[in-house]
């Protein structure tokens, strides 16, 4: 299990240290953002998703939007959203620079919907 762990960037350790899971299933298709127990048995069971050209960076699936697309943490911290369903050979848009803009991101996509009922596009 150390290398499930070491591939986890340190700001996401922070996370479930502190929250653990985010589930607002009721937000357009809704946002999940995993607990750290179901992101380790991905990372696991399926291994890390490439990130990077030329498959020298990997990253771990830590939620989705509901829709099919996943969260994708890189290993230093920047947070990709996939444009496709599939994670064999994925497309990733970068979603934030990093874990804290990420949720800054998804407070914003709550507010708005709950004063318009949008959520945004994440």
């Amino acid at each position: 299990m150390p290398w499930a762990v070491a591939a986890i960037p340190a700001e996401l350790v922070t996370f479930y240290d502190s929250v653990g899971e985010v589930t607002w299933a009721d937000v357009g298709n809704g946002y999940f953002l995993d607990p750290a127990s179901d992101v380790v048995l991905r990372l696991q069971e399926h291994g890390a998703v490439d990130v990077g050209a030329g498959h020298k960076a990997r990253g771990v699936v830590i939620g989705s939007n509901g829709g099919g697309l996943s969260y994708v943490a890189g290993p230093h911290g920047v947070v990709y959203r996939t444009s496709t369903v599939s994670l064999d050979e994925p497309e990733l848009h970068k979603a934030a620079d990093d874990l804290r803009q990420f949720l800054e991101l998804l407070e914003r996509s709550l507010t708005r919907f709950v004063a318009d009922g949008d959520p945004g596009y994440l």
